[in-house]
């Protein structure tokens, strides 16, 4: 029996390498970095990290399939479970129409089954109506980065972070959302060599290693950003040889901010204009990686934010080179992956476009089946479908939008409203609570496969513990569900459908899991066996055909989440350290939730003493579209007006606060950061 197991951690978008201890039964007992890939994390990995063990081993893991019978989930056999789920489907197909089943996908499952979930959904119902965790968190930076560059991914790896002078940070608490990653940049700051220009309307304590710290006001990045590009090009600042030979519309550009006033554009974003010029004197002189959070990203003009951002790294020359780049911090382990293997509505495997017919041509001869050209709905559509009556059933595998979707209470009112709801997952999730069936899945360690982390890197991550009870891997599950509805799928292992991924999707065809096995990992794009990889995008030209990446226009928003005399703070939403998304894995460790064991709302001192609020009385937050309630944390380090607390518990579950409308019309992504509320003493 072996004595340890080599997986990668099914956190957050760093994909560290872990090992499982086991015991003399089996079963995980510790959760380590041996330093068994230098090129990654090392020996180095965070609290969540160090208790993976503990959610494997945790006694609410799912262990039979269940069906409801009237107001109970009741134990049944997985032939009882999968014929419900087939037959109920195949119903509402015939009654509906295939366009009346929609399916989110998972950012925490395997490539592998990432891309049998799409191509369920895609051959077996028979539209395009899949969507993934990526809408919520890094939509935009897909977009945006899709659009101008080529992919919708990191353009950096890890030593680029060493061979860099300035890294520009947006929107982002690296210290809890990325500790392995922003543990190597600290030591660079520390020892004077890098500098660091944080962007936050909080003074979390990233700012002591700050050069120069924007204050920035959430949801007006494109106003400070646009004018640091006005700033950097009145002044001949930007890269004109970049700017000539590898890029088009930068007189675009040029012509849409030449009205801009920069100092108007300061006052509005709350930043000083000196404050900027210093930046944009580092940034233009120096090697810049820029780093974004959903800081930059969950407000309804978001793609546009991102855009402005592009728009930057590209004025200044810094992509395509080495201690240069662009790196959205991606959330979870997968989430990159799940994109990659078109887990999406409108990318098919590859990042190939669904509506572009040779794409279709390519893998629908691969799969042996046609491939609906319409692109289909995102997952916050998806839910608007459902009040519409056009969605009648959906199909949600390892993802909790009763938690993560605006205007939560909304959404448990759709999800009753559903003809048939199959939740898939390892835990109980809140989503279960409405399910008609649930499918008790595998995790990481008990199951082989690969992951891709955000940085493009393929790991293969192996298998040798049994899973609980009767759960079975994500891909065997949905095997199962698509022969009985009538298809023909002979995959016997993960190998068998990563061969397949590597036919459909070229930017693959050079990763087997033979190479990965041995290797610390491979950065797609890889086009064959003899090639090493792509670390570092766009060294050799961007993504399209003349090779040249896009200055866009960022179009300023029309309307802003700001205080009013009703409701006069603002809410800011974010991540901790101890705690992971919805909580659902994290909020089961003991160690992580002893350390944190519940939720709270931060505020400045005056504000409180102003509202009559001390140190922690409950008190009621209300928005226009909910209210919750919570203790109070006196915090010195928030401004005035601002008001914080963590997005990791489901009860409160802030996003009832959170409104659904307006989305961010180029990713579809709505404005889950900031709203305005007013707070109250609960008595």
């Amino acid at each position: 029996m072996a004595s340890s197991i080599s997986i990668v951690c099914p956190y957050c978008g760093v994909g560290c390498n872990l090992d499982l201890s086991l015991d003399e039964n089996g079963r995980p007992v510790k959760s380590s970095a041996t330093g068994r890939n230098p090129d990654l994390n090392g020996k180095y990995a965070c609290v969540k990290g160090f208790t993976v063990h503990e959610l494997l081993n945790h006694p609410e893991r799912l262990t039979r399939p269940c069906i409801r019978s009237a107001a109970r989930l009741e134990p049944v056999s997985w032939e009882e479970a999968i014929q419900f789920a087939s037959r109920r489907l195949e119903q509402i197909s015939s009654k509906y129409g295939p366009e009346s089943i929609g399916m989110l996908c998972s950012g925490k499952i395997l490539n592998e089954e990432a891309y049998l979930s799409q191509k369920f959904q895609r051959t077996v119902v028979g539209n395009n109506h899949i969507d993934n965790c990526a809408r919520l968190c890094h939509g935009p930076s897909e977009t945006a980065l899709r659009q101008q560059l080529g992919y919708g991914a990191v353009s950096t790896f890890l030593e680029d972070f060493e061979a860099t002078e300035t890294v520009f940070l947006v929107g982002a608490h690296t210290t809890f959302t990325y500790p392995v990653i922003w543990m190597k940049i600290k030591k660079r700051a520390k020892k004077g060599g890098l500098n660091l220009v944080l962007a936050d309307p909080r003074e979390t304590d990233l700012v002591k290693y700050a050069a120069i710290h924007l204050k920035v006001k959430p949801g007006t990045d494109i106003f400070w950003i646009n004018a640091l590009c006005k700033i950097i090009i009145n002044n001949g600042w930007h890269d004109r040889r970049f700017c000539e030979n590898q890029t088009i519309g930068f007189k675009a550009l040029c012509k849409s901010i030449e009205d801009l006033d920069v100092d108007a554009a300061c006052q509005r974003a709350g930043v000083k204009r000196k404050e900027l010029e210093k930046a944009a004197e580092l940034i233009h002189t120096s090697k810049t990686i820029f780093i974004w959070g959903m800081g930059l990203t969950q407000h309804a003009h978001g793609t546009d934010n991102i855009i402005a951002l592009v728009n930057l790294a590209l004025l200044t020359g810094n992509i395509g080179k080495p201690g240069c780049g662009l790196s959205p911090l991606r959330g979870q382990n997968n989430v990159q992956g799940a994109g990659d293997m078109g887990a999406l509505p409108n990318l098919l495997p590859g990042h190939m476009e669904v509506d572009d017919e040779a794409a279709r041509y390519h893998v629908s001869a691969i799969w042996g089946a046609d491939i609906p050209a319409k692109p289909g709905l995102a997952a916050p559509e998806m839910i608007h479908a459902i009040a519409e009556g056009k969605i009648r059933a959906l199909y949600v595998i390892g993802e909790n939008p009763v938690v993560s979707e605006p205007q939560s209470n909304f959404v448990k009112w759709m999800l009753q409203k559903l003809n048939l709801l199959i939740v898939q997952d390892i835990f109980p999730i809140e989503t279960a609570k409405y399910a008609h069936v649930v499918l008790p899945a595998a995790t990481v360690g008990e199951k082989n496969g690969t992951f891709t982390n955000a940085a493009r890197r393929v790991q293969y991550s192996a298998a040798g513990l049994e899973p609980p009870g009767e759960a079975k891997p994500d891909w065997q599950i949905l095997q199962e569900i698509a022969s009985n509805m009538g298809a023909n799928w002979q995959y016997t292992s993960t190998e068998d459908i990563w061969e397949e991924i590597r036919q459909a999707a070229p930017v693959f065809s050079g990763i087997s899991h033979s190479r990965l096995k041995g290797s610390p990992g491979i950065f797609w794009p890889c086009y064959d066996e003899s090639h090493p990889g792509t670390p570092r995008l766009y060294e050799d030209g961007f993504g399209f055909r003349d090779r040249r990446a896009r200055f866009l226009p960022a179009e300023l928003p029309d309307i802003l989440m700001e205080p009013t005399v009703e409701y006069p703070f603002i809410l800011i939403t974010g991540r901790l350290l101890e705690h992971f998304n919805t909580g659902e894995m994290s909020r089961r460790s003991a160690k992580l939730s002893k350390l944190k064991p519940s939720s709270y709302l931060n505020m400045n001192p005056t504000d409180a003493a102003d509202a009559g609020l001390c140190e922690n009385d409950h008190v009621r937050i209300t928005s226009p579209h909910g209210s919750v309630l919570l203790p109070l944390n006196i915090e010195t380090s928030m401004q005035r007006g601002y008001i914080f607390a963590p997005i990791h518990f489901s009860e409160p579950n802030f996003n009832s606060l959170m409104s659904a409308v307006p989305i961010d019309p180029k990713a579809r992504m709505p404005a889950l950061k900031v709203v305005p509320v007013k707070v109250e003493k609960q008595n």
